[in-house]
């Protein structure tokens, strides 16, 4: 009887060689956004998952948006330009020490995702219109994000995510303590690595001073379907 040594070293290679990860259903799986996040590197676009370890990823447009339907699909992958990733990352590491940790609502943001927004909302103290060249979202180098406790437990911030309102402007006037100690915090820290605010939005950050190969990247580029309108 031959040995079945070669056959077992076989399947180990192919098993190492390809992208997997456990869970689901079966010890593995593949994973859905492996080959996306390789052709966004041709981009300088990277996996927050893997820019920021630490930080916590929760997509609020896989869920829904102002239009009332999800702008992404279930495996949209969240990525970031390599420059704002490695910023993000000192400002979720300097977090450590007050306890906190980032949680990242949204960064690169598809064109046809911002058009879909944009035909939503259609109001431009909160999405740019389309007239105007989109949003740096379409480029990678803004970001939505929160802060939570280290653990991820959610602490009190001035407003939900994409709250048009009043109590959604980075200038905080309201009479909670400790929401605005976390505001002037977490802009503090993005501020120091150069990013800048919004008025109308106290969650979203540019990063103007983002180095190297900034481009609009759109879904087909990357070989992302859309969900339909």
């Amino acid at each position: 009887m031959k040995s079945p040594a070669p056959i077992t070293a076989l399947v180990a290679l192919a098993v190492c060689s390809a992208p997997l990860i456990t869970g689901g259903q079966g010890l593995f799986r593949l994973d859905p956004t492996a080959a996306v996040i390789r052709k966004a590197k041709r981009y300088n676009l990277v996996a927050v998952k893997d820019a920021v370890p630490g930080a916590y990823i929760d997509m609020r447009y896989k869920i829904t948006s102002a239009s009332g339907k999800p702008l992404y699909r279930n495996e949209m992958p969240c990525l970031v330009h390599r420059s704002s990733g490695e910023k993000l990352n000192r400002v979720n590491k300097a977090l450590r020490q007050h306890g906190y940790a980032l949680k990242i609502w949204d960064a690169w943001r598809p064109p046809e995702a911002h058009i879909a927004l944009w035909n939503a909302v259609k109001d431009p103290r909160y999405v740019v219109p389309p007239s105007k060249g989109l949003s740096w979202h379409c480029y990678g180098i803004s970001i939505d994000l929160t802060l939570v406790k280290y653990d991820g437990t959610p602490v009190a911030m001035p407003s939900k995510f994409d709250e048009f309102s009043e109590r959604a402007k980075s200038n905080y006037t309201g009479d909670d303590p400790e929401i605005k100690a976390r505001v002037e915090l977490l802009q503090t820290l993005m501020k120091n690595e150069g990013f800048r605010t919004i008025e109308s939005e106290w969650w979203h950050f540019d990063d103007m001073k983002a180095q190297g190969g900034i481009r609009r990247v759109n879904a087909a580029d990357l070989g992302i379907k859309m969900p339909q309108p």
